[in-house]
């Protein structure tokens, strides 16, 4: 950890949690954390931040490694029951992904899985080090209509994530506007009830919330293969997986400590990474502050080692220095403060990342006025008042924030 910005900030369990989130242990951390282990720990609320920040895994096999009477019994046998669970889930979900891969060579639809098993794999070193839920896979543009009429006949359907509303308006629609959904989203969001899997199928990987380019081509042109479960797939590659994971930490405002592990890890595993070309193509997508921000995040937080001049870039950008701190000071808040910041302040954040002016006009419009499924299913009109739906997103978002804002002060 980079102690300069640390300093002072972290309790002993944020602390210690920091130390293990991460796949090598070297002598400076090891002899912290055997530190931190004489020192009083709260255990519960080590695991309740290590299960929010979903680094669980990680946190059982570097204390595993320490052979000392600190750590109470319940709490080892806790993390290694936990630990077990999700190995045994992970290998499942390869195997699933695997046959799923399969269906896609059948039907010849070229297809790159993201995420899930395969950064576990590439960057963590073992499939058992990461948690994960869905299963991410990218395609072309042209192939996303066949791709999921291909799932569809393997027995998937249609839902949403949010809830069953918007998962039974997504049926209801007829063919025509079925394809006009799809051609307007980057992803759609699949489920096998039977086989028990929730595929993510993606025409595009950069968040449409920062204005990045929709065309995935750049990232098509620089696929690698790697070798998963005896298999050779289609892989990104390191510049293009770095570029990525930052995106994709923006669009979550870097909420979960398991966002920088990633980014961290493909930097400890990728030593032959071409920095020059992930510097260019971040000035190309306009997101230099987002690509400058997560590698800020994994150098100070998880000690990533970064060319020094991406280093003099970050020391002389004052926005990313002011939110690398607050992204720190957003670590030592508790969970229940964390879990609960609203969709404005995460506006805001999003903004402050968006490098030209006129994307943030189309990012506010987007998030403000642009109809989403759930202003389709909060309130069905008829297709001639579908022009309403415009004037109605602003009072659903402000209904929504008012009964969150009453929730929270019950809570309280």
């Amino acid at each position: 950890m980079n102690t300069t910005l640390l300093e002072n900030h972290l309790t002993h369990e944020l602390e210690l949690l920091i130390c293990c989130s991460r796949t090598c242990i070297n002598e400076k951390n090891l002899i912290r954390i055997q530190n931190l282990l004489q020192k009083p720990i709260n255990w519960d609320y080590l695991l309740e931040l290590a299960a929010y920040h979903k680094v669980l895994p990680l946190l059982f096999i570097n204390l595993s490694k320490i052979e000392s009477q600190a750590i109470p019994h319940n709490i080892f046998s806790t993390l290694q029951k936990y630990y077990y669970l999700n190995t045994q889930h992970s290998l499942l979900m390869a195997s699933k992904l695997v046959n799923i891969l399969n269906i896609f060579t059948e039907n010849n639809i070229p297809v790159v899985p993201f995420k899930g098993p395969i950064l576990a794999t590439v960057a963590y070193g073992d499939i058992s080090r990461r948690t994960f839920g869905d299963l991410d896979l990218l395609v072309h543009q042209e192939d996303f209509l066949k791709t999921k009429q291909v799932l569809i006949n393997q027995g998937f359907e249609p839902y949403a994530d949010s809830n069953e509303q918007e998962a039974a308006y997504l049926k209801s629609l007829n063919s025509q506007d079925e394809e006009a959904y799809l051609r307007s989203h980057w992803e759609l969001h699949l489920i096998n009830r039977k086989e028990q899997v929730t595929l993510d199928v993606h025409q595009g990987v950069l968040s449409k919330k920062f204005s990045l380019p929709y065309s995935s081509e750049w990232i098509w042109n620089d696929t690698i293969k790697i070798n998963f479960a005896g298999k050779q797939i289609l892989s990104f590659s390191a510049e293009n997986l770095i570029i990525i994971l930052c995106s994709q930490g923006s669009k979550d405002c870097w909420l979960y400590l398991n966002r920088v592990c990633d980014l961290a890890e493909v930097i400890h595993t990728y030593t032959d990474v071409n920095w020059e070309k992930v510097w260019q193509l971040a000035i190309e997508l306009k997101m230099t502050i987002m690509l400058l921000l997560g590698l800020s995040l994994a150098h100070h937080i998880l000690d990533a080692s970064l060319p020094e001049f991406i280093l003099q870039e970050i020391e002389i950008n004052s926005l990313v220095k002011n939110l690398t701190s607050e992204f720190i000071l957003q670590l030592t808040r508790p969970v229940a403060d964390v879990t609960t910041q609203s969709q404005l302040k995460s506006a805001l954040f999003h903004l402050k990342l968006i490098e030209q002016p006129w994307d943030k006009i189309t990012y506010c419009f987007e998030n403000l006025i642009v109809p989403t499924i759930a202003d389709k299913s909060w309130i069905r009109l008829p297709k001639f008042l579908s022009f309403l739906y415009y004037f109605l997103r602003p009072v659903r978002l402000i209904t929504n924030a008012s009964i969150k804002s009453q929730n929270n002060r019950h809570l309280a």
